[in-house]
């Protein structure tokens, strides 16, 4: 079994309590709500140019129309790769006042979750229970319009899926964020505005045709059509008015939701979505995680635009032990927090050079950051003291996405500047730099994720990826065909870590 052990729910008082009642144990930490930029999307991908300010064009033939409208849909079947036949039901996005959700220390077991009880056995019975024996890393092929399931252990490509109807890197995904116990994961769409949720577990698939079999991806190579393929649950449109290239969702992250200590679940997970509905004015979405229906969208108001007149959406998203949910505005220096149950809104800024791309936040619920421009170091924020800090010696580099694992260690990947390409290795206690690490091939190095081993994970842009055991710094290379823009959360160790500290 996994040793990254999951629980989290009523408050955080009775979380230690929950757990040992629950045969739980302590989980890796780590947290990777990472971004970056790729270094030669076209325009047809709504891209972000990490050689200058981001670029793209929109390619939505719908821009321009109403932004704030969510289709809700399940794939359905379809009969050839060119037709996407979904069904389903159109719900329009509510505002605050209709919220659902249940947020910090709450102590619901309210209805509509993802059934998750651990690879199916006997809820809380025995120290075996409450972690997965599966863990994948999951990688948008911001080209190709999908996304790759990865096993961290054998470093096998088993599946790929497409990520929209589109069925083609039109669709431009990049972001992917998978939830507390590694069975779901959502990727977000930045040219088409649609978030798809797929099952890493055929135990968590649905038989839609009735043949008796999961009909799903066995490889890298076999991508079923829109529709067919029964590991993608559902797929919301939560916007259909990208009227720029930085309109679209991009920061992804889901929430862990109550954890029921009757039946060892995790219940009301909801996944939280940012986009652009008109320039210069961004939101965030909130989506019930099981069905991905809309439920809320909070605007974040006097949202910063960078590359005027549109600006950016969102740029990343974490989620920390409290259930805030974290937000940045790209190459600015704020950081925007969401609290879930009241749906207020809370920004800092830090007025030190910060330029933001990566974001994360660690166990200790301190957020910290990747600095594209500006500084261009590694920098953090302490909530409780409302104080900033820049990591010395990190100064003077191209930063993308970022994590932090659960000894305290914040990798970050580095594009160029004084250290050149690969990844930098911080003390998050002592706020220093541990080391430089360098990779053969390094080529733009976006993404970073820890797994629920513990093992740092980089993908480069380029088309590969590099497995890192950070005790002894050996480093395999992992192929992974077509052209990686993706950071955030790609394993789920993020949001473990962040919520249940080693």
């Amino acid at each position: 079994m996994w040793q990254g052990r999951v629980g989290f729910g009523l408050s955080l008082g009775a979380l230690g309590a929950a757990l040992a009642g629950c045969g739980e144990d302590g989980g890796r930490a780590s947290a990777s709500e990472s971004q970056g930029v790729s270094a030669s999307e076209g325009s047809s991908q709504g891209t972000d140019n990490p050689t200058g300010p981001p670029t793209g064009s929109a390619s939505d033939s719908d821009a321009g129309s109403a932004s704030n409208s969510a289709t809700q849909t399940t794939p359905g079947t379809a009969s050839d790769s060119s037709t996407a036949a979904i069904t389903g039901d159109t719900s329009t996005g509510t505002t605050a006042a209709n919220n659902s959700s249940s947020g910090p220390g709450t102590d619901s077991t309210a209805a509509g979750t993802d059934g998750e009880t651990t690879m199916g056995l006997p809820a809380c019975d025995g120290d075996d229970q409450g972690g997965f024996d599966f863990s994948y890393l999951w990688v948008a092929n911001t080209d190709q319009g999908s996304i790759s399931k990865v096993n961290t252990e054998t470093k096998i490509e088993e599946a790929r899926y497409f990520s929209d109807l589109t069925q083609n890197g039109n669709s431009s995904p990049s972001r992917t964020s998978v939830n507390i116990t590694g069975r779901f994961v959502v990727v977000s769409n930045r040219n088409t505005g649609w978030v798809t949720k797929v099952a890493a577990n055929n135990d968590d698939c649905v038989d839609k045709n009735a043949n008796g079999v999961i009909d799903t991806s066995l490889d890298k190579d076999s991508i079923l059509p829109w529709g067919s393929d029964e590991c993608v649950l559902w797929s919301t449109q939560v916007t259909n008015n990208i009227f720029s290239g930085g309109a679209g969702p991009r920061a992804t992250a889901w929430t862990p939701g109550e954890f029921n200590e009757q039946t060892c679940k995790y219940e009301n997970q909801k996944v939280w979505i940012g986009w652009l509905t008109g320039p210069g004015q961004a939101v965030m979405g909130q989506l019930d995680g099981e069905t991905g229906a809309l439920e809320a969208t909070v605007p974040l108001g006097n949202w910063p635009l960078y590359d005027a007149p549109n600006g950016y959406a969102p740029y990343g998203a974490a989620v920390d032990a409290d259930g805030f949910v974290w937000t940045t505005a790209v190459f600015s220096d704020q950081v925007w927090r969401v609290d879930p149950v009241t749906l207020e809104v809370k920004m800092w800024q830090a007025g030190n050079g910060d330029s933001h791309y990566g974001m994360t936040v660690d166990s200790k619920g301190k957020v910290w950051f990747a600095n594209w421009q500006g500084h261009g170091g590694v920098s953090t924020f302490d909530p409780v003291t409302e104080t900033w800090s820049i990591v010395e010696g990190s100064t003077g580099n191209v930063f993308r996405g970022i994590a932090v694992d659960a000894d305290g260690n914040v990798w970050t990947a580095n594009n160029g500047g004084a250290l050149g390409c690969g990844m930098i290795q911080v003390s998050a206690d002592t706020k220093t730099v541990v080391t430089f690490h360098q990779f053969d091939p390094c080529g733009t190095p976006v993404g970073v994720s820890i797994d629920v081993a513990g093992k740092v994970w980089m993908v480069d842009y380029n088309g590969w990826a590099f497995k890192m055991d950070p005790q002894n710094y050996a480093k395999e290379l992992v192929n992974i065909a077509n052209v990686h823009y993706t950071y955030s959360d790609m394993t789920g160790g993020g949001l473990l870590n962040a919520v249940i500290p080693k």
